[in-house]
């Protein structure tokens, strides 16, 4: 049997493999899995399996079409047209590190692979079956949907990054449709979901936890980017105003928190931040419990502890094109989190929440003077992220921030090798409430990466910013 033939064999082998493995794992026995059990009474495993992976594939037909008609557009991904010697190409030949944008490989990628774990949830799969799909998804991307060589990190970063994503935003569907909010607004919560119900007339479970906190904001800032290195190319500041929008939501209660079934308790804060062609600022941070317990609780104690997922990715600073910028960091990790309240008379409390463990995969982004090329490099490492909340019932409330991140290089995994980078991120805010559910907001945010490389000048780069904003909670 020739190369080529191997190859093939193997590839189909791994996808039934994976088919057969997720079979033999239950959800643990709880009220959330037993609806997901009820909702599917009377299909059988191989009828949702072959739906939800039909969905899988229509997701990425779906994408494949639109990058299509933009290329027939404008020229700009010429990527985005495989052919069969293409397909042939990436199942007989072995696959790269590629170094396409950073947002579009380390956000795009795990909102992508949310959709193929969404395709397992809606069909009754649990959190770990599903994924099964983001795996069989990211796969046949690679190998079927683009002309360009398949690549391995685009894998690494879809399939873990759609744990988080994907779970997320099918709970946050399932909240939205069962507080009533109309189905066309919920779809773009979750499109493949929408798609499900709309379909199949499919009604998502009801977990029955409630959000603990929803809270979006406007605002400006004033922002000054910069970068300093031995090598003074490219390195280009910026210093001025920014319109920005920010979302936080913390579903289920944080500090009463003791369960096995994953993402029953979740934070998510989503960042926006615009002077166009000028400066950008994405952020994104999450964590969830994959499972947690509660050592202290009381009527004015409170604390949980576990094992948590995180997907957090930053870009920053001066555009570097439309998919990149100044400062640029992704981290995929498993912490062990512990959040604890202390409840003061009145109503006032404090609230500290940490995090700290493992980044089994993330990502920078440098600019490589010797090939005069940007580069994304991929490592793993160490990281801590400390919240610290005041809140008075009538004084409002102080919240404070620091988040740390070590990455050391995967020395196959770019042309920026041997290498460590470190990032640090520290916010404050104070909001004032005007009323109920309006306050008034005062913020400075700093962000700091520094590259030490082997091959490339030693490189740091710097964000600040002071914002006014307004907040409404929900």
């Amino acid at each position: 049997m020739d190369i080529r033939k191997r190859r093939v064999v193997f590839f189909c082998l791994l996808l039934l493999t994976l088919k057969h493995c997720f079979a033999f794992y239950r959800e643990p026995e709880t009220e959330a899995a037993e609806l997901e059990e009820s909702a599917s009474s009377g299909s059988d495993t191989s009828r949702r399996v072959f739906i939800a992976g039909g969905q899988t594939l229509l997701s990425n037909f779906v994408l494949m079409s639109f990058n299509t008609v933009i290329n027939n557009l404008t020229g700009t991904f010429p990527w985005a047209t495989p052919s069969l010697d293409s397909m042939i190409e990436n199942l007989t030949h072995p696959w790269k590190w590629d170094t396409d944008g950073f947002l579009v490989n380390q956000m795009g990628h795990p909102y992508q692979g949310g959709t193929y774990f969404t395709a397992g949830r809606v069909n009754a799969f649990g959190f770990y079956q599903s994924l099964f799909f983001s795996t069989f998804g990211s796969l046949t991307w690679e190998a079927f949907f683009e002309r360009q060589r398949s690549s391995i990190n685009d894998v690494w970063t879809t399939v873990p990054g759609a744990a988080s994503m994907g779970e997320i935003l099918y709970r946050l569907y399932a909240q939205a449709i069962n507080a009533g909010v109309p189905p066309a607004f919920a779809f773009f919560v979750n499109p493949m979901a929408g798609f499900h119900r709309l379909v199949t007339g499919w009604e998502p479970p009801d977990y029955g936890i409630s959000l603990y906190r929803f809270r979006t904001g406007l605002g400006v800032s004033h922002a000054h980017s910069r970068s300093s290195s031995d090598s003074r190319e490219r390195l280009r500041p910026f210093e001025g105003p920014v319109f920005d929008a920010a979302l936080s939501v913390i579903y289920g209660n944080p500090f009463a928190q003791e369960s096995r079934v994953p993402f029953n308790h979740f934070d998510l804060a989503l960042a926006f931040g615009l002077n166009p062609g000028n400066y950008m600022d994405f952020r994104i941070f999450t964590d969830g419990y994959l499972f947690s317990f509660m050592p202290l609780y009381s009527d004015r104690n409170k604390m949980s502890t576990g094992l948590s997922l995180h997907l957090d990715a930053v870009s920053l600073g001066r555009p570097e094109g439309i998919y990149a910028a100044t400062i640029n960091m992704y981290s995929n990790a498993l912490n062990w989190t512990l959040k604890y309240q202390h409840e003061f008379a009145g109503g006032s409390n404090v609230q500290v929440k940490f995090h700290a463990g493992f980044t089994f995969f993330g990502a920078s982004r440098f600019y490589c003077p010797h090939s005069l090329s940007d580069y994304n490099n991929f490592g793993g490492g160490l990281n801590g992220k400390l919240f610290l909340n005041l809140n008075h019932r009538r004084l409002g409330s102080l919240e404070m921030s620091v988040f740390g991140y070590t990455m050391w290089s995967y020395p196959v995994a770019s042309a920026i090798a041997r290498g460590t980078v470190f990032w640090l991120f520290n916010d404050i805010a104070y909001l004032f409430p005007i009323t109920n559910r309006m306050s008034l907001g005062l913020a400075h945010s700093f962000a700091l990466e520094r590259g030490v490389f082997d091959n490339i000048p030693d490189i740091e780069k710097t964000n600040r910013a002071a914002r006014v904003f307004m907040a409404w909670n929900f």
